[in-house]
């Protein structure tokens, strides 16, 4: 009776600890730092609507740049670089403006899901920076974005830095570690109960 309440209460306290220490990994956010991971550039997909609008990466992983439509055609476009959100959490990244046309006729943002939201101020100057924050959930598709009212008389280009965006939490690598710890543990504390149990008797 002993032994088998003490290998009960061995086992209860080797689980608590292998799921405690996996709560606390768990609890840890992962996050991509710059363009690397699930979103170097090569997972974004460039997507020009009635633009000529191209994307520069020679500058990754540590910033990459997006410049917008000027295809002469006096009609509006737009230059996206999306991606998939790999994991729910914070986008965020600083971004940095030029233009010649004016920001009004070539406004820059991000895109989540279609929706545009707009980063430059139409009244603000040729050039112009920033910190964008927003949330992502799994499989979000994000994204930059550089608008074009009438494709004349230049484009805009916005460099975008110090992105951070969330990763796939991995597999605790050291799970299996503490499961054996664990079980050594149990072994440990049985053979010393039946010890005890010899000696008393």
């Amino acid at each position: 009776m002993v032994t088998s309440t003490i290998t009960k209460a061995s086992f209860m306290a080797a689980a608590g600890l292998a799921i405690g220490t996996l709560n606390l990994t768990l609890a840890e956010p992962v996050h991509a730092f710059d363009f690397t991971g699930s979103y170097t550039p090569a997972n974004f997909t460039l997507t020009n609507e009635n633009a000529d609008g191209f994307v520069d990466t020679s500058g990754a992983p540590a910033s990459i740049s997006i410049t917008g439509g000027d295809n002469g055609s006096f009609f509006s476009g737009s230059t996206k670089f999306l991606t998939t959100a790999a994991a729910a959490g914070l986008v965020s990244f600083n971004w940095n403006y030029s233009t010649l046309d004016g920001p009004f006729f070539d406004p820059f943002g991000f895109s989540l899901n279609g929706t545009f939201t707009q980063l430059t101020d139409n009244n603000g100057g040729q050039l112009q920076s920033g910190t964008a924050l927003f949330n992502v959930l799994l499989g979000d598709v994000f994204g930059f974005e550089v608008q074009t009212v009438d494709n004349i008389i230049g484009s805009a280009t916005a460099t975008i830095s110090n992105f951070s965006a969330p990763e796939p939490i991995p597999t605790p690598a050291l799970l299996p570690g503490l499961i054996g710890l664990g079980v050594a543990a149990l072994r440990k504390r049985k053979g010393e109960a039946l010890a005890e149990v010899s000696e008393e008797a």
